[in-house]
């Protein structure tokens, strides 16, 4: 099965609208295309910037039949067959300004059984989730995922965002094995398949964009883990260099009503590496002072320049092979990927 994603929609006070920037035309042409194409279109609900209000919007038995209705009617007036709940995060301050509660998943839960007997079964339902898991009453993973699987077709477990400008240390943001952090993409599968989710609906996330950050050193240190040498992870200056061209530092009002000076996000796709001249066109080299190397413990290319001390933590076609190799090993239902810029940029 083919799914096409379309992110469209964020939650408010009283259910949800369109995001910014999107149209109701670009909307329905993308569900044109995506039939044309033998695709299933899925619009995605919430999302980091999105999820603020997704808890007090399920609060209640009349809140959560007042949603699902909505999306089913959504899905109907507009063509979709599915929705992805992108609800980031259950019993979580997300990005700062959601209002959690300790009884989120058991909402979340009863939600989704509403849910599916709104949009029926030939209609898919799709959850975006957390490498750990979805947090319960006492503030920790729940002993068992089982119920959802009732209601959820697939999980698309977002094995990215692992590492970042938040990190003490540098690292790739979708590392297969745990080499470093605690979290890793085998972690991520082995939590969800050993509390009773189904290996056989969980798409495993590939992220389409690498990170940036400029390392103390002017030497790459290595370190031994499990028999791995490694030299991805190294201490790194805490201030995120610009990304590809485009990156932006200009500060503003964020959704939660804050206002910064900004920051880059140290982004780069594949595409841009090799179209800025860094890698070469067969992905195999750096080039002008970058060189690449491989990290056989996390299984993550990364360009570093040793005159600037840049480097870049992406994933490639080897890295993305080594983790579909991976899902179909584990009997996971696919991959999908996640991706932060535009759909044609990647």
């Amino acid at each position: 099965m083919s799914i096409a994603y379309y992110f469209v929609t964020v939650t408010t006070s009283t259910g949800f609208e369109l995001g910014g920037g999107q149209s109701v035309s670009e909307m329905q042409t993308f569900v044109s295309k995506a039939k044309s194409a033998g695709k299933k279109p899925v619009f995605a609900l919430g999302g980091w910037t999105g999820s603020r209000y997704f808890s007090t919007l399920v609060n209640t038995s009349n809140k959560r039949t007042q949603l699902a209705r909505s999306i089913s009617a959504f899905m109907n007036k507009y063509g979709f067959v599915g929705v992805d709940i992108d609800w980031e995060y259950p019993n979580s301050a997300g990005i700062g300004c959601n209002n959690p509660s300790g009884w989120d998943a058991a909402n979340y839960l009863a939600f989704l059984k509403v849910l599916r007997t709104m949009v029926g079964d030939s209609n898919l339902i799709t959850a975006a989730v957390s490498v750990n898991g979805i947090i319960g009453i006492s503030g920790s993973p729940l002993s068992s995922f089982a119920d959802f699987a009732k209601y959820l077709d697939y999980i698309n477990l977002m094995t990215y965002d692992i590492a970042g400008p938040w990190s003490d240390k540098t690292g790739p943001t979708s590392p297969l094995r745990t080499c470093s952090s605690d979290t890793s993409v085998t972690q991520a599968v082995e939590l969800w398949t050993s509390r009773g989710f189904p290996a056989s609906k969980i798409l495993l996330g590939i992220p389409s964009y690498g990170i940036s950050f400029t390392t103390k050193s002017s030497t790459l240190a290595t370190t031994s883990v499990d028999g791995y040498s490694s030299k991805i992870y190294q201490a790194w200056t805490g201030v995120t260099p610009k990304g590809a061209p485009g990156d932006s530092n200009a500060g503003g009002t964020d959704v939660c009503g804050n206002t910064g000076s900004g920051g880059y996000s140290g982004q780069w796709t594949y595409k841009q590496l090799i179209s800025e001249g860094l890698l070469s066109s067969t992905g195999t080299r750096g080039l002008n002072g970058y060189v690449r190397y491989w990290d056989s413990c996390t299984q993550v290319p990364f360009l570093w320049k040793y005159s600037t001390r840049h480097m870049i933590i992406y994933d490639d076609a080897t890295s993305a092979g080594a983790k579909a190799a991976f899902a179909k090993s584990k009997g996971l239902a696919g991959v999908y990927v996640g991706i932060f810029a535009s759909r044609h940029d990647f």
